[in-house]
């Protein structure tokens, strides 16, 4: 099977009652959301502050882990209080994201029960527990979605739909196929869908306007950043605000909206400033979809 014809074969699949909530909405009041990672200093020094600004800057949703994504990430402040922070701040709980630990089926209870439609699997494991970081093989890669499954079974269950977050390495072939076209030929359409981020794909030298357009209807949430492309860490960050980068969305976001209601999340990795980052992200996107 072409890799066309695999990414694209989703196209009969509604996105069902989890998706986003707003059908074609004018582009300039569409939902917008933002990742826990791009205000994370901020949010240590004043939690509840934090998301009442984030909601000022026109934010409507907040993502945000339900556990350590590995384990050497100490644990985040308890989902349960997240997620009232967010209603005190006039914030929807957006996607969450699912801690390393192997308690699937508590992880989608507890993501369900905080009111969540959408739950991420930030990473496989197996890129991280090789010789060389970022790379595997797809007999590793192969066994891994056999969690993977066990996710999707789990978030079936709580009527949850499970989403797998691109980086750059699952746009690697292994043997022929990527990562994420593995995925997508191991599993149906609404067993396991996708959360794309523009940056990432746009680092692996992908095209994240065709890549959303192959997915169709998988794509259920998006990631919002910029890349550098002169930036050579560790001497500065590759990843910038959305308008601070080489991408240019200010096409890039009307295009977007016209292909899929996904709601995007902006977020920047370990950034100067998470608020400054936060409000030129906000900036951008609503000037892009104003403009579109």
């Amino acid at each position: 099977m072409r890799r066309r014809q695999l990414l694209a074969g989703v196209g009969a699949v509604g996105l069902g009652a989890c998706a986003a909530p707003m059908a074609n909405p004018p582009r300039a009041g569409r939902p917008l959301g933002l990742a826990q990672l791009t205000v994370a200093q901020a949010l240590k020094d004043d939690y509840e502050g934090t998301l009442r600004r984030a909601k000022a800057l026109g934010y409507t949703h907040f993502g945000f882990p339900l556990g350590p994504q590995s384990p050497r990430h100490g644990a985040p402040r308890d989902p349960v209080e997240v997620a009232a922070s967010c209603r005190r701040a006039g914030l929807t709980v957006g996607t969450v994201r699912l801690a390393h630990t192997p308690d699937y089926p508590r992880q989608m209870q507890l993501a369900a029960r905080l009111g969540a439609g959408i739950a991420a699997q930030s990473a496989a494991d197996v890129f991280f527990t090789g010789t060389v970081p970022g790379r595997t093989t797809r007999a590793d890669f192969e066994r891994w979605m056999l969690r993977l499954g066990q996710m999707a079974s789990a978030a079936r269950d709580e009527g949850l739909r499970l989403v797998y977050h691109n980086h750059d390495w699952d746009h690697v072939p292994l043997d022929g196929l990527t990562p994420l076209e593995l995925i997508a030929q191991r599993f149906a359409p609404g067993e396991v869908d996708f959360e794309i981020d523009l940056g990432w794909a746009a680092a692996a030298g992908v095209d994240p306007l065709a890549l959303v357009e192959g997915l169709g209807p998988r794509v259920l949430a998006l990631h919002l950043k910029d890349l550098d492309r002169s930036c050579s860490p560790p001497g500065c960050q590759r990843f910038v605000a959305p308008g601070e980068g080489d991408l240019d969305y200010a096409a890039l976001m009307p295009r977007l909206d016209g292909l899929t209601d996904a709601i995007g999340y902006v977020e920047v990795d370990d950034p100067a400033d998470g608020l400054l980052a936060a409000a030129t992200g906000a900036a951008t996107i609503r000037r892009a979809r104003q403009a579109g």
